[in-house]
């Protein structure tokens, strides 16, 4: 389980830019590009590593048990909270995150619905999320994504019962 201080540094992510907070750094895995570093600018990859530690922490705090548990995707996490929540607001949240186009527009939505899952106690693949969130600044992978979430939120469960 993380320390509340590491979460703490990692909540920062939510109202500061990528490579913005100096308790964040530490937490970084991605390689900084000299050129990008040089003109004071940050990497694609190194925002999405950002965003998906800054909701990681947001969705664990408080909780007793860990929330990033392997395998477990984004539309499956998220289909836990038609039991919840309404089935219409959880479709129209997940279109709304489906539907973005930027990396900042995502990630508003990614933090309400991650907000939602941590009402629930819904964990869901952090390791995952991350090269999900990678792959938002390019339209052919973001549509594969959006793809798997949806798959992965309207999942196949059988015919109904006769």
């Amino acid at each position: 389980m993380p320390q509340g201080s590491d979460l703490a540094a990692l909540i920062l992510g939510l109202t500061v830019p990528a490579g913005q907070a100096p308790q964040m750094w530490p937490y970084y895995r991605t390689r900084v590009d000299d050129a990008l570093a040089a003109r004071g600018l940050v990497c694609d990859r190194l925002v999405a590593e950002h965003m998906a530690l800054a909701l990681f922490a947001s969705h664990q705090q408080g909780q007793a048990r860990l929330m990033h548990q392997p395998d477990v995707r984004f539309g499956t996490a998220v289909r836990a909270l038609h039991d919840r929540f309404s089935r219409e607001g959880a479709d129209s949240r997940m279109a709304a995150a489906a539907q973005a186009r930027s990396m900042n527009a995502v990630f508003y939505h990614l933090r309400g619905l991650v907000s939602q899952l941590a009402v629930v106690g819904q964990p869901l693949d952090y390791t995952r999320l991350l090269e999900d969130l990678r792959s938002w600044p390019f339209p052919d992978s973001r549509a594969r994504t959006v793809r798997a979430w949806g798959a992965s939120y309207h999942v196949w469960t059988g015919y109904p019962a006769n």
